[in-house]
């Protein structure tokens, strides 16, 4: 009944923020005369024309509106309070390109090399692929150190995360050896959320098995840099402890195919 008799909701908080950049600059420019004017004014009756200082208090007042004004529409007007779906795009692209590669090139795996951390490259594909990038909102990963090499590819769909590393098998049994050998792995990732499944696929002569990870961000990642360093240092923190999972159980997370959803 309270439904029913609610007043439709036309205007979204988030939505009201939407002007093309040349409106925005023209009634910044517009308040900025407006308050130059009122101030010259001002000084004009103040200095030159004292019988007119009366006019001065209100010449005043009309300024320091209109700065109060500018102040806020410059803080409201240029906040990314809600982002267009082209500026979610260049922001999933800054993640993937360079949040992610930050995080991940400070993993080290002594083991192989002490005192060095990883080489981590984004793959970019060919210019017939739009956006160049595999899997609509992803990118792969090479991650190199010494003779070690591992291929991975992590996605972000605004809020979704989602990590996918390939494994190098004999055939779908190793399924079981590999969910004990990484159980410690992806325990510690499903106490922040994630899920990980493991499934097996045969990609030309090759068998290998995807183990994917992917969690629903409560909050907000893009826009939101607290976000973005907690999710971006939380999967370097995954893919470094496999990768020093694999180093000590030989297991080869470097198969001929591209990881990525099957």
């Amino acid at each position: 009944m309270r439904d029913s008799l609610a007043q439709p909701n036309n205007l979204d908080a988030q939505q009201i923020i939407f002007l093309p950049l040349w409106a925005r600059i023209a009634l910044l420019v517009l308040l900025a005369l407006l308050g130059l004017c009122a101030i010259g004014a001002g000084l004009h009756f103040l200095f030159s024309t004292p019988q007119a200082s009366e006019r001065v208090v209100p010449l005043m007042a009309i300024a320091q509106t209109a700065i109060g004004a500018f102040a806020i529409m410059v803080f409201v007007l240029f906040a990314e309070r809600q982002l267009s779906t082209t500026r979610l795009y260049e922001k999933t692209n800054l993640f993937l390109d360079r949040h992610l590669v930050e995080s991940l090139s400070r993993i080290e795996i002594p083991q192989l090399q002490a005192e060095q951390t990883v080489t981590v490259m984004p793959v970019t594909r060919a210019s017939t692929v739009h956006g160049r990038r595999k899997d609509i909102f992803g990118c792969n990963y090479h991650l190199t150190l010494a003779d070690f090499q591992m291929k991975f590819w992590i996605g972000l769909n605004v809020k979704r995360l989602s990590v996918i590393y390939f494994v190098k098998v004999s055939g779908p049994d190793d399924i079981e050896k590999l969910k004990e050998v990484f159980r410690f792995t992806f325990s510690g990732a499903e106490k922040v959320g994630y899920h990980t499944n493991f499934e097996h696929a045969q990609l030309g002569d090759e068998h290998i098995v995807s183990m994917w990870s992917t969690v629903f961000a409560e909050h907000a990642i893009l826009g939101n840099p607290a976000e973005q360093l907690f999710w971006t240092q939380d999967i370097a923190m995954m893919t470094q402890s496999l990768a020093r999972t694999a180093v000590r159980y030989k297991i080869d997370l470097n198969p001929s195919a591209e990881p990525g959803p099957l």
